[in-house]
This record gives structure tokens, sequence and C-alpha cells, in this order.
């Protein structure tokens, strides 16, 4: 369900996908729902590492994410923050975070 992304490995989604099974919706809702959620991802590790980096570095960031080539982007990444993988690790856990108190007021509500 979930896409391979350059951050990937940092990011444990096995109690997102099992919370989205857990939810009672049709099949291709729940495959929707994934895909908001990975997006949301996304959106989420690439803010992180935007926040740390220059106007330039921005738009270079940019070109490498768009080669697909995952080591390019780590080499490029580490080069410019030491922390970047523990601030992708804190800011996707606020959102896992989020994402499971809100399914679990939507189990509330729907029980």
């Amino acid at each position: 369900k979930f896409m391979k992304r350059f951050y990937s490995h940092l990011i444990e989604i096995d109690s997102l996908t099992f919370e989205l099974d857990s939810i009672n919706l049709a099949d291709h809702e729940k495959h929707e729902l994934a895909h908001l959620v990975d997006s949301n991802i996304h959106n989420v590790v690439m803010d992180a590492i935007l926040s740390k980096l220059s106007e330039g570095d921005k738009r270079k960031f940019a070109e490498i994410v768009l080669s697909d080539d995952h080591k390019k982007i780590w080499d490029f990444l580490k080069d410019k923050s030491e922390d970047v993988e523990s601030d992708i690790k804190k800011a996707v856990h606020e959102f896992k975070k989020k994402l499971h108190e809100d399914v679990k007021e939507a189990k509330q509500k729907n029980a």
C-alpha cells in the first residue's frame, strides 16, 4: 500500500497499516486512506527537511529528489544537516501519534 521512498527505512508503518486495516471500511476506501496517509507522511518528511535548508539548497535538493537516487539524496542531506534523520523520525512520530488518536476517535464514534 505504501510507496517505497528514500526515507522509508526510517519510518515504521506497520502500526499504521494495522490501524487502517482495523477500520471497518471497504477495500477501495482503505486503499484511498492508505494513499492519503502515505501522501501526508511524504509532506511531513519534506517539510522537516526543507525547513532546515537554505533557498539554494532547497532547489538543489528538489533536483536530486527527482533523480530518485537514494544514495545521492542521503549524501546531500547528511552534508547539509547532521540530525536530518532524527528530524524526520521526530516529525513522522508526531504525525503518526496524531493519526492514531484520530483513528481511535473515529472508531469510538462508529461503535
